[in-house]
């Protein structure tokens, strides 16, 4: 019994051993075949997902391709919309300042009208004054006849307009007139008296009256005095160098001729005078003793280098500034009511044309300035800060007003005066 247990014992062990070894093998296959089976199911999984991946790791590359196109047309699309965004606001402001431009030109279009009217309303009654003349004295003349009255120094186109309103055109007339005459048309053309006589018209017409020969022959004596000028101080100039010495108040074209023939073309050159050479110059070309320190030509001429020429550019410096003078206290005049203002000392030709750019015509004006406005004005004018009160200019224009307004009542057109 023992022998068949122990064997049978055995032979149970090793069946148990044999059926472990068998399952122990069947797991592995069992574990080994699933392991294959779930490999195979997973690596198709993994590259369905890693192409799944990939493509979208393609379309973000892509996305974000389109996203940096898109940045950059956003920043392009934002740079034209800010440049859009300038260009309305530079239209609204060409358009605001053409607006201000339309306005500022209907105002001024509408001022010249104005003066236009007042101006040609002055002229018809200057007309209407002829029957006060005495043609008989100086002569009578046509349009067709009329000289470039000009020529003569202190008759510019206001002044000639006036002239030609009276029928008086020519030279000859002029080198006629009486102080009959000159009272008269000094009445006849509203301007103060002492003009006439103080420019010496009718000894300018007298000599502008002559013949061209006898023109040309004294043109070529005031050469032969060249001679007697101080080049050397001066200077040298030559025609192609000339400047316009009309622009010099006081100097008219037949001065200009005179002064070209000593071969004095320039600002420059005149700008350098001093009193022998305005000695030396006056006797030269016959001139007027005084008139080119009267007039100023010297200080004129220094002004006028100073700004290179450019006379025009100074004037509408001096007319943009006037909007700082105070017209409520001095009043407004029109040009058509000017007043001889070189008649107070202290204003020459050159200070009564840049008072007139400032729209300052009249002894009334001048009369009611005050400090504050002789401050302003002798800023504009660029003058010594003191010399209005210096030369008296207020007191002087005083005393010319009351004489004004007795003038004008003689003449029974009262002299209006806007203020």
């Amino acid at each position: 019994m023992s022998a068949l247990t122990i064997l049978f014992t055995q032979t149970q062990t090793t069946a148990i051993i044999e059926i472990l070894l068998l399952l122990t093998v069947a797991a592995i296959i069992g574990y080994v075949t699933a392991w294959l089976y779930f490999r195979s199911i997973y690596n198709k999984k993994m590259k369905t997902k890693e192409a799944e991946l990939y493509e979208m790791k393609t379309q973000v590359i892509n996305l974000n391709a389109e996203n940096s196109t898109m940045n950059k047309k956003l920043v392009e699309m934002t740079n034209e919309n800010n440049q859009l965004i300038l260009e309305v606001k530079a239209l609204k402001a060409l358009h605001k300042e053409a607006v201000d431009e339309t306005d500022k030109m209907t105002l001024k279009n509408n001022r010249t009208e104005q003066l236009l009217y007042e101006t040609n309303e002055a002229l018809v009654n200057i007309t209407k004054r002829k029957h006060l003349l005495d043609y008989t004295s100086f002569g009578t003349a046509t349009v067709a006849e009329k000289d470039d009255l000009q020529m003569i120094s202190g008759i510019g186109s206001f002044i000639e307009e006036r002239l030609y309103a009276l029928d008086i055109f020519t030279f000859l007339q002029i080198s006629k007139f009486t102080k009959k005459d000159i009272s008269t048309i000094n009445v006849a053309i509203e301007y103060f008296s002492g003009r006439i006589e103080r420019d010496e018209w009718v000894a300018q017409a007298k000599e502008l009256v002559i013949s061209e020969e006898e023109k040309l022959e004294l043109l070529e004596r005031i050469r032969s005095r060249k001679s007697k000028i101080f080049y050397d101080r001066i200077g040298v100039a030559s025609k192609n160098e000339a400047d316009d010495l009309t622009n010099i108040s006081g100097i008219g074209k037949w001065i200009n001729k005179k002064l070209n023939a000593l071969a004095i073309f320039t600002y420059q050159q005149i700008s350098r005078f001093n009193e022998d050479d305005v000695d030396e110059v006056t006797e030269a070309i016959e001139y007027f003793p005084g008139r080119i320190e009267r007039d100023e030509w010297i200080t004129q001429a220094k002004e006028l280098v100073r700004i290179e020429g450019k006379k025009a550019d100074l004037l509408k410096r001096i007319q943009k500034r006037k909007e700082i003078i105070s017209f409520d206290n001095l009043g407004v005049a029109q040009k058509h009511q000017a007043n001889n203002l070189t008649l107070i000392n202290g204003i020459s030709l050159w200070i009564e044309e840049r008072l007139n750019i400032l729209e300052i015509y009249t002894f009334e004006q001048i009369s009611r300035l005050n400090s504050k406005d002789v401050e302003v004005i002798s800023e504009i004018l660029e003058i010594a800060p003191n010399r209005i009160e210096k030369e008296g200019w207020v007191s002087q224009a005083r005393e010319f007003a009351k004489r004004q307004v007795k003038l004008n009542s003689n003449l029974k057109q009262p002299f209006v005066f806007k203020s």
